[in-house]
């Protein structure tokens, strides 16, 4: 396989990339739906702790690939094998404890700011010792996202950023500089974005809720919605003890079976969804409709905008009335989760969990990321998707010189004269 740290990307690698997004796009739209289902994202991969030399084998490589140009999410599993740190709670206590955080109540929505790293890590092994809100006197459902907002990972713990790195599969994809990232073109005079990583901690809950009350006791989840990038989310941390569910909300057994996942009293981790890109357009129909029945004001895009949580019921419907499916699975300790750009997805926690996750950019998914730029530019002003954070345009352009250089045969001195 390719190496991750090459001095300038092969360009048999980059224009076999580059061909497939563009070549095979129209084949793979109009090929059979994917067989939907966790188990089938899953796929092996050969750890450093299992002899591997990082990057996997040549055939993985290739099966990532194949998949990747189809539009698919992929799941590889077991990294917790290959960290040397520990990335539970207990580490980050001591370093950042005392460090003020701003969370999200996920009962409501609302933001927490007055709360330390150490008051969340608290209730993260003990729901009793959660914070209370203080205008219903709830204990409030905490997830902290985007930590650390303003540094660089890599600054604020570089032997953390270091153990990820190693841990990391495809590195061809997923490091700054591997051969089949894009960003690694950002020209270097410039602010370059920022992919990560980045933390995303939340508190859990087994107990499936229904609808967008706020007097319906939710777990820490995120709604659906898609990203302007290529990401991978790892799961570092799970807090696998006694449930966490908040014993002041009443509950009932029928609220702990999933249609597609079986039981979920005994499992831990967070479930997913994940739906194609080309589902988009269905996808928006249905929130629209019940943006209309339920009242709910959309200014611009219900996606976007991350309004709604898709429960088993708007699954169902969307299933029934718009054939639209998605992949169902739960994110389990050790799972590296690769998400397409443009996928629209949302996650819930079943329990505390600690995830990291990082943004990249693939040759395959490069012009859905200048699609959703373009989209995004004509959101309202103001919005927090409308600025360019990305700048993909910038980086394609410096993508194009690098080959174009790297193309052009190089004239001797003589020919200079």
């Amino acid at each position: 396989p390719a190496s991750a740290h090459a001095p300038a990307p092969p360009l048999a690698a980059l224009h076999a990339a580059l061909e497939g997004a563009g070549g095979t796009r129209a084949a793979a739209a109009a090929a059979a739906a994917p067989a939907f289902g966790g188990e089938a994202l899953r796929m092996s991969y050969t750890l450093r702790s299992a002899g591997g030399r990082g990057g996997g084998t040549a055939a993985e490589l290739a099966e990532f690939q194949a998949r990747w140009r189809r539009g698919e999410p992929v799941v590889v599993g077991s990294l917790d094998r290959e960290f040397q740190l520990p990335w539970g709670p207990h580490g980050f206590l001591e370093r950042f404890g005392a460090e003020q955080v701003n969370m999200i109540d996920c009962r409501d929505g609302k933001s927490v700011h007055w709360l330390t790293l150490a008051h969340f890590f608290a209730g993260y092994t003990k729901p009793w010792t959660r914070a209370k809100c203080p205008d219903t006197f709830r204990r409030m459902m905490l997830k902290l996202k985007d930590w650390p907002p303003n540094t660089d990972f890599r600054d604020k713990m570089p032997e953390y950023f270091d153990d990820l790195m190693e841990a990391l599969p495809f590195p061809q994809y997923t490091h700054r500089d591997g051969v089949l990232n894009l960003a690694r073109h950002f020209p270097p005079d410039c602010v370059p974005p920022d992919l990560g990583p980045k933390m995303y901690n939340g508190f859990g809950q087994k107990h499936a809720w229904r609808g967008m009350d706020p007097a319906v006791a939710k777990g820490g989840h995120t709604n659906l919605h898609c990203d302007v990038s290529d990401a991978v989310n790892v799961m570092v941390d799970v807090y696998e003890g006694d449930d966490g569910d908040d014993s002041e909300d009443e509950t009932d057994e029928a609220s702990l079976a999933d249609a597609e996942l079986g039981s979920l009293s005994c499992q831990h981790g967070a479930i997913w969804d994940i739906y194609r890109w080309q589902d988009t357009e269905a996808i928006l129909q249905l929130l629209h409709a019940v943006a209309r029945e339920r009242d709910v004001e959309i200014t611009s895009n219900p996606i976007h905008d991350q309004l709604f949580y898709l429960d088993d019921t708007l699954r169902k419907r969307l299933r029934d009335q718009y054939k639209v499916r998605g992949w169902r699975f739960v994110q389990r300790r050790g799972d590296a989760v690769f998400i397409p750009a443009g996928c629209p997805h949302q996650v819930r926690n079943l329990s505390s969990c600690v995830k990291v996750a990082l943004d990249f950019v693939s040759p395959e998914n490069a012009h859905r990321c200048v699609h959703l730029t373009d989209e995004f530019a004509k959101l309202p002003r103001g919005h927090h998707l409308s600025e360019d954070k990305l700048q993909v345009k910038t980086m394609l352009l410096h993508t194009m010189k690098h080959l174009t250089e790297a193309l052009m045969p190089r004239r001797q001195p003589a020919e200079a004269e």
